[in-house]
């Protein structure tokens, strides 16, 4: 009998050393603090430090740090935005039942993915800069980015993303995100391509369901499922470029955005379906190599997704084919050595229409050899950028550079090079 007591001590304490805590002390400090403030007409600072920032744990601690906010930015947004403060708070509250909710299913994603992770779950409240971060094995959450709903005030933010950013957030909960972004924590970094951060960000959704046991909601898969043939058509015609933009955080651009959450929930829950070994499944797809082509790919057609063998080389051909290019520049041939330096403007010939955000870099040679002035704009077919020019010197080599930062067609497709190099030189006198 006391062999079996002694080892029940012993395996308690083991679960309770290699446990998990979750921490929402920070939540609780920071309403008191906020609280306070409201009252007080001076010494805001030390009420603050006293109340809130002497008191926060390790995990705000950390999110202060890697996300760059202080107690300044603190008191600027308590001053700046007090309708959208008063709004989200009884959505803040991490009550015992939802903590219970999570524990059991980080209890169940150790079941279905052994683990030997220690790390730490803090619900904090920052300043609006990020919704969560990892830090090691440790999941930071500012939950003031997450919970809030159409109930939520945003009329005070000055930036559009903000004002957008709970306009689909009505159906996804708290319990959701955590686990979501729990794992994180196992997965490799980096994103190689279009396919590889859809598939690292939409299987976390799925195991969030599995552990769950609930359905994972969320407005990109309601509007996936609806619209299934014709999202896989257009993702399968990007999934090997870097066209991130328009697959994920586009809710300024998109009526449907983060398509490629759901593109990857799918080939990951295809993929898990279509396996003997269930567990093997979820290691495979946690510790999936994400900044490898191939692997990504070995794991699509596994998933058969695509129905089928997947030929990248035509896909990747094909997707360059619709990247907009410059044709010519009408005024010489780039690079000519004998310009007329009377010259007034530059017309850039694009292949296809483009949008009017068009990224335009300095000279490396330096400013003196940057020749631009102004940027006149597009013309009415969106194909020729008119750029009027400086007085040129006699005899001087002049350049700059058409990026893609941003440089994309109507249709979404992103410039074709890196940096497409103008340059000239202008004659002697």
């Amino acid at each position: 009998m006391k062999k079996i007591i002694l080892t029940l001590i012993i395996l308690t304490f083991f679960n309770y050393t290699n446990a998990q805590k979750i921490l929402t002390s920070d939540i609780t400090n920071f309403w008191t603090a906020y609280d306070s403030i409201q009252k007080a007409n001076s010494n805001k600072n030390e009420i603050l430090e006293n109340l809130f920032l002497n008191k926060k744990t390790e995990g705000l601690n950390a999110f202060m740090q890697i996300k760059k906010f202080d107690k300044d930015d603190y008191l600027k947004a308590f001053e700046k935005y007090p309708q959208f403060w008063n709004s989200i708070r009884p959505n803040t509250l991490i009550d015992a039942k939802k903590i219970k909710t999570i524990n059991k299913a980080l209890t169940k994603l150790k079941k279905l993915y052994p683990n030997n992770s220690k790390g730490n779950i803090y619900y904090t409240i920052g300043t609006l800069k990020s919704g969560g971060t990892t830090n090691d094995e440790d999941l930071l959450l500012g939950i003031e980015k997450i919970v809030g709903n159409e109930n939520t005030i945003v009329s005070e933010f000055e930036n559009e993303n903000l004002k957008k950013m709970f306009q689909f957030s009505k159906t996804t909960t708290i319990e959701q995100v955590t686990i979501h972004e729990f794992v994180h924590t196992f997965q490799n970094d980096g994103e190689i391509n279009v396919l590889s951060k859809a598939i690292k960000e939409g299987s976390c959704d799925f195991v969030a369901e599995l552990t769950l046991n609930k359905k994972f909601n969320s407005h990109y898969i309601d509007y996936g499922f609806k619209n299934y043939e014709q999202i896989k058509f257009q993702f399968k015609s990007e999934m090997f470029s870097q066209n991130f933009g328009n697959w994920f955080y586009n809710s300024d651009l998109s009526k449907n955005p983060d398509l490629g959450y759901f593109v990857g929930y799918v080939v990951s829950k295809k993929y898990y379906e279509n396996s003997k070994d269930k567990k093997k499944a979820i290691k495979d797809i946690i510790e999936l190599d994400f900044n490898s082509e191939l692997a990504v790919l070995q794991f699509l057609e596994k998933s058969n997704y695509c129905e089928g063998k997947i030929n990248v080389e035509q896909i990747k051909s094909a997707y360059k084919n619709k990247q907009p290019k410059i044709i010519r520049i009408v005024e010489f041939d780039n690079g000519n050595q004998n310009i007329n330096q009377n010259i007034k403007q530059i017309q850039i010939v694009f292949s296809k229409p483009m949008n009017e955000k068009i990224s335009i870099n300095f000279s490396k040679f330096g400013k003196e050899h940057f020749p631009l002035k102004n940027i006149v704009g597009l013309d009415e077919t969106k194909t020729i950028l008119t750029l009027e020019i400086i007085d040129l010197k006699f005899n001087t080599e002049y350049d700059f550079y058409v990026t893609d930062r941003g440089t994309k067609s109507i249709d979404g497709y992103p410039f074709a090079e890196e940096e497409y190099k103008v340059s000239f030189k202008t004659n002697h006198k």
